[in-house]
């Protein structure tokens, strides 16, 4: 009998996807208290975890095909996690997929390695409306935070008061934590001190549980509606001082046996399933109502869009719409300084808002026939996709 020799393989490919593969996991080891339900629309457990797996594999197997398109060397992936070890490194990681407004966190590393989300004031009304919230939301904070040579995953969570309106004036601070650096949640469950929750010139400071620096931040919304069903946020964790690619920061190293906070009661409830009732449950207009209006800030984009007066989600990018597509508009808040734009099939003369202000744009006068798509814009980058398609071939394929 010949002997045959099993190979190993060693290419810059193979080796590269075991690491990838790995560090995926484990990071979903550590997340797992919120990422095992952190997905709109898709099962809790098994299927939360293979959509996590799916998602941050792609997304780092595009950051190394950029990479060595730019002709540069893939030397920081292998700096994730040693194969033959317990070691493990954070990265981007994207924590949860929804169609609600994202809130945009980031890191001040001159600033004690703090979390950072940025407000006009300090009011809960500016809060919640540069951010398009609505009262009775819960905001999930993730930290990874380095303390004595090991990540610590910390979260806590703060429901927008449910008793107050929209239109608060009410210091955030006060409103929402109080003087032992406390939040309320429903029947107090699960409260963790926010080490650091201050206001600095136009944005909060955060740092969770004990002190230590932030390496990887993120923030989550969740919305329960009047039918029962949740709702969440994009969220992808944002690195300290995030260095080439966007995938690994400064303070980020492979250390041994990292953990996660261990002391948070999940008795039967999920982490992220715990918003107050008394919101308005709506999931068609993301923004406030009330309380004194629009307030100058970041633009806030709806997840709904008006396609032949009829309303349509554009959470998931692509849509149907019944052919000829003759409208579209999308709303929001502070979108007077973004430029939107249309083209037939990505191609062609860009096609400009026949109406365009601070809440929305509209296309009108618009003649997409079947089989053809409108592809919108927003600063330049495509936003979602309208195909056109006839009436019976839209309801044989619903």
């Amino acid at each position: 009998m010949k002997k045959s020799n099993v190979k190993n393989p060693k290419t810059t490919a193979q080796t590269l996807q075991r690491v990838l593969v790995k560090v995926v996991a484990m990071c979903y080891t550590m997340l797992k208290t919120i990422c095992n339900h952190s997905f709109e629309n898709v099962g809790r457990g098994f299927a939360s975890m293979n959509k996590f797996k799916k998602v941050n594999l792609r997304y780092l197997r595009e950051r190394a095909s950029s990479l060595q398109n730019l002709g540069q060397s893939l030397t920081q992936f292998f700096q994730f996690i040693p194969l033959q070890s317990d070691k493990w490194s954070p990265f981007a990681a994207i924590i949860s997929q929804g169609h609600l407004p994202e809130v945009t966190v980031s890191i001040d590393a001159e600033g004690g390695h703090k979390a950072c989300v940025n407000s006009p004031s300090r009011t809960y009304a500016d809060f919640v409306n540069s951010w398009g919230l609505q009262r009775g939301d819960q905001l999930t904070f993730v930290t990874v935070q380095k303390r004595q040579g090991k990540y610590e995953v910390n979260y806590a969570r703060i429901v927008l008061n449910p008793r107050n309106a929209d239109g608060s004036g009410a210091p955030m601070s006060t409103e929402i934590v109080n003087s032992e650096g406390e939040f309320p949640c429903s029947n107090w469950k699960n409260r963790l001190n926010f080490s650091t929750f201050e206001f600095d010139t136009d944005h909060f400071n955060f740092v969770l549980g004990r002190d230590g620096d932030v390496v990887a931040a993120g923030i989550i919304v969740s919305r329960k509606d009047r039918s029962g069903d949740w709702f969440r946020s994009n969220c992808q964790l944002v690195l300290n001082e995030a260095g080439i690619g966007s995938d690994l920061c400064s303070l980020a190293e492979a250390v041994e046996k990292s953990y996660a906070t261990a002391d948070i009661d999940m008795e039967s409830e999920f982490y992220l399933n715990n918003a107050a009732s008394g919101g308005t449950g709506t999931t068609e207009d993301v923004t406030p109502s009330g309380g004194g209006g629009v307030t100058p800030g970041s633009p806030v984009y709806n997840t709904v869009a008006t396609i032949n007066g009829v309303n349509q989600s554009i959470a998931g990018g692509s849509v149907t719409a019944t052919a000829p597509v003759a409208s579209v508009a999308v709303s929001g808040t502070n979108l007077g300084e973004v430029a939107f734009t249309a083209k037939v099939d990505g191609t062609g003369d860009a096609i400009n808002p026949t109406s365009h202000n601070a809440t929305g744009a509209s296309f009108t006068g618009l003649n997409v026939a079947a089989g053809h798509s409108l592809m919108v814009y927003r600063g330049g980058v495509l936003w979602f996709t309208v195909t056109a398609q006839d009436a019976d071939d839209l309801g044989d394929g619903d």
